[in-house]
């Protein structure tokens, strides 16, 4: 294994130790993962990623990848561990990181004036996070995303069968016109699936179905 990614892999298992919920796994996600999250988002010079919980900076490399091969894209990476955000800035002083929480998506980007985002990489655990912090995620996404954009999460495996799982599934089916789920990606650990939602549907659109899954203070994914 390259020292990068021991160094990695060994500080995201004491994060995982000292944080499991928000950490949610004990080993980094691997390259074919992050290659995965990024297949088709067909981003041009000037686009803007802002990536949700980086973590070690897996699902970033991809980013800095891009960036070298002369890609303008912008890039924000919003990480709310002080550990692992100085982890970040150390090994991507090119990138730009925010020590805050994705819920405070739409007060970070107002702050550093970003046009709106092309897409969305999520690499937090979502299903999970308590109710009110995934619609306060989700509402922030909205407001932040174009309307042609793109939000990519991913979710295990092992916890396609749960309750969560499927309510975060449905949650994207209904926010979304096009949802997409990938097949396995195998070589990961554990196995996980990609989920991808593209162009945001109207509020109005949305309000039925989504409110009787989560409890909302005012109308979820307002458009730009």
């Amino acid at each position: 294994m390259p020292k990068q990614a021991f160094a990695e892999a060994l500080y995201f298992l004491r994060r995982f130790v000292h944080s499991p919920r928000q950490v949610a796994s004990v080993w980094p996600s691997s390259r074919f993962l992050a290659e995965r999250m990024f297949a088709g988002l067909e981003l041009e010079n000037g686009d803007v990623v802002v990536e949700f919980g980086p973590g070690t900076g897996a699902f970033t490399v991809e980013v800095e990848r891009l960036q070298n091969a002369g890609l303008g894209i912008r890039y924000l990476g919003i990480e709310k561990d002080p550990g692992m955000h100085a982890f970040l800035v150390r090994r991507f002083p090119q990138l730009d990181f925010e020590l805050a929480d994705a819920s405070d998506v739409v007060e970070v980007c107002q702050r550093r004036g970003l046009p709106p985002v092309t897409a969305v990489i999520s690499g937090l655990p979502l299903i999970l996070l308590e109710r009110p912090t995934l619609e306060r995620i989700f509402s922030g996404t909205g407001q932040c995303l174009k309307q042609q954009g793109v939000f990519r999460t991913f979710s295990y495996a092992h916890s396609y069968p749960s309750r969560s799982a499927a309510q975060l599934r449905a949650l994207m089916e209904r926010c979304f016109d096009e949802f997409e789920q990938s097949a396995p990606v195998v070589r990961n650990l554990p196995p996980a699936f990609v989920l991808t939602g593209t162009r945001l549907r109207r509020v109005e659109e949305q309000a039925d179905t989504i409110r009787p899954m989560i409890p909302v203070a005012e109308p979820l994914l307002p458009r730009l």
